[in-house]
């Protein structure tokens, strides 16, 4: 399971003992050679960082850009069921209270799937029970169909199901959406080479600064936690809100114990 925090810590330690070994490395090179010092080394530092944090914002904007489509279609999907749920009160029974029962199982299922995509077992169990639950609307939406109420709303409640059903695998879709692995790789990668040259500039002018560069990548760690965290989806501390979906479960299952 992603923690952040151990993330966080991880990176900002790999970040810190890069640099200090770039630092070392350089220093025991030039006492061993007799190298000069290198005074005006600034504009390196100021490119490497540079280029480092256009990155972490490129990557940023991308991992922000997939957590705003979950978000999103968490509604949608809170909308598409809320609007279906509508339309079967407008069946005659037994077809509307069957409806309202499979509705209400199927809204729970829908929210378990934010809580289960850290674990790939309860995953495919949600997936197996959506399914089976959307095969038994459909059949019971098909039967209803053939009712002089069904007939009348025919077109809209077949749309209105088919947006419900399209919302789902959307959402499949979306938590599969992550940051490539080779942009990650780029970006982890060049965190540590900027690491490794800030040691070896710093060496090279014979200023160490360890405090305010080792606070410099411990933030630059909590940057790359964060764009971790953001592009998981499954688990963390930035999680997409069930709001949508908890209200319209909600007032489907109200709905269903003021029928009875």
């Amino acid at each position: 399971m992603f923690t952040p925090a151990l993330t966080w810590i991880g990176y900002s330690v790999a970040l810190i003992l890069v640099l200090e070994a770039g630092f070392r490395g350089y220093a025991w090179f030039r006492k061993r050679r007799e190298a000069p010092g290198e005074e005006d080394t600034s504009f390196v530092l100021s490119a490497a960082l540079t280029l480092l944090a256009l990155l972490v914002a490129f990557t940023f904007g991308m991992a922000h850009s997939n957590f705003e489509l979950r978000r999103d279609l968490v509604t949608a999907e809170a909308t598409a069921i809320s609007t279906t749920h509508l339309r079967h009160q407008l069946l005659d029974d037994p077809h509307r209270s069957e409806l309202n029962a499979l509705m209400a199982d199927y809204v729970r299922v829908r929210m378990s799937f934010s809580t289960d995509r850290a674990d790939p077992a309860a995953l495919q169990e949600t997936r197996v029970q959506t399914a089976r639950i959307q095969s038994a609307i459909w059949k019971v939406t098909d039967s209803a169909l053939d009712t002089p109420a069904g007939q009348r709303v025919s077109v809209p409640l077949l749309n209105a199901t088919n947006e419900m059903f399209d919302d789902a695998e959307r959402r499949y879709a979306a938590f599969d959406a992550r940051i490539p692995k080779r942009i990650l790789q780029t970006l982890h990668a060049f965190a540590l080479g900027s690491a490794l040259l800030v040691g070896l500039t710093l060496a090279a002018s014979g200023s160490r600064h360890f405090v305010a560069t080792s606070g410099l990548f411990i933030l630059v760690g909590l940057a790359l936690s964060l764009v971790s965290d953001m592009d998981n989806g499954a688990s963390g501390r930035i999680v997409t809100s069930q709001a949508p979906m908890e209200r319209v479960a909600e007032a489907i299952e109200a709905e269903r114990q003021a029928a009875r």
